[in-house]
């Protein structure tokens, strides 16, 4: 199946810990990592009998799958959707995918996007320190947007969009995954580009850090480290599939991970 993301399960949902969620290409999937060795870092992923069912993925049509994902401080996920035929096909260059929040408890899913708002390929989905912003692009657009997050789960949807940087023209490929560090810094993947960069939301459009990497398209980064001040870059083929470790400067760092439960 294609994964559009995983999430870390919180220790207190599932026998101390270990599972990931999987947003798969037709369900949410779950399965356990297992330690290998004495080693602490040597970990393996249960076999395929052990994953299991977590529940359905939103919009059952073959047009659209799950893709970009984060976890909000709260615990819950919150996915985005792929249209499969953006560039040709059924449903080319159909704005068809909306944004969803999965609970970790009464696995519901709700619509954060009002009926009439759409896009094409979700990405960039990540939140301010505080939890109170969510960060998301529709790559096609080349621009990254904020909202004000609903923290509660009574149905009120995403508001107050703004815009917070557009891609010059100049630059190639389009905005990916997405990571913000303790001081509410913006990094994003730039996926064709061969570049993270970050924007602050306090300064919009305007680029304060880059990211050079040796291979063309990244597609995520996140912050690791025993002081999580190294930024952790993954990236895709021809040239790339590698993963790329990158020591922040400045004090910069970033926050832990929420656990989805």
């Amino acid at each position: 199946t294609t994964i559009g993301c995983i999430a870390l399960r919180g220790s207190s949902t599932n026998n101390g810990g270990g599972s990931l969620l999987i947003a798969g290409e037709r369900a949410f999937l779950e399965t356990r990592m297992t330690q290998r060795g004495e080693d602490m870092d040597d970990f393996s992923f249960s076999s395929g009998e052990q994953v299991s069912v977590f529940c359905d993925r939103p919009e059952q049509t073959e047009t659209t799958r799950p893709n970009d994902g984060r976890v909000d401080r709260e615990g819950r996920l919150v996915i985005g959707m792929y249209n499969n035929y953006h560039r040709s096909g059924s449903s080319e260059g159909e704005n068809n995918c909306g944004l969803y929040r999965l609970d970790p408890i009464t696995k519901s899913i709700q619509s954060l996007f009002p009926s009439n708002y759409k896009y094409r390929v979700s990405n960039c989905i990540s939140f301010s320190p505080d939890g109170r912003t969510l960060y998301f692009c529709d790559t096609p657009t080349r621009k990254v947007y904020a909202f004000d997050y609903p923290e509660t789960s009574d149905g009120t949807l995403l508001s107050n969009r703004r815009l917070i940087w557009t891609m010059p023209s100049d630059l190639s490929g389009g905005p990916d995954g997405a990571q913000v560090d303790a001081d509410g810094g913006l990094w994003m993947a730039i996926s064709g580009a061969g570049v993270v960069v970050r924007v602050h939301p306090s300064l919009p459009g305007i680029v304060d850090y880059v990211v050079h990497l040796p291979v063309k398209s990244p597609t995520s980064c996140t912050f690791g480290g025993r002081d999580l001040d190294e930024l952790f870059i993954t990236t895709r083929g021809p040239d790339g599939g590698g993963l790329y470790r990158v020591k922040m400067p400045f004090g910069i760092r970033g926050l832990p991970e929420p656990e989805f439960g």
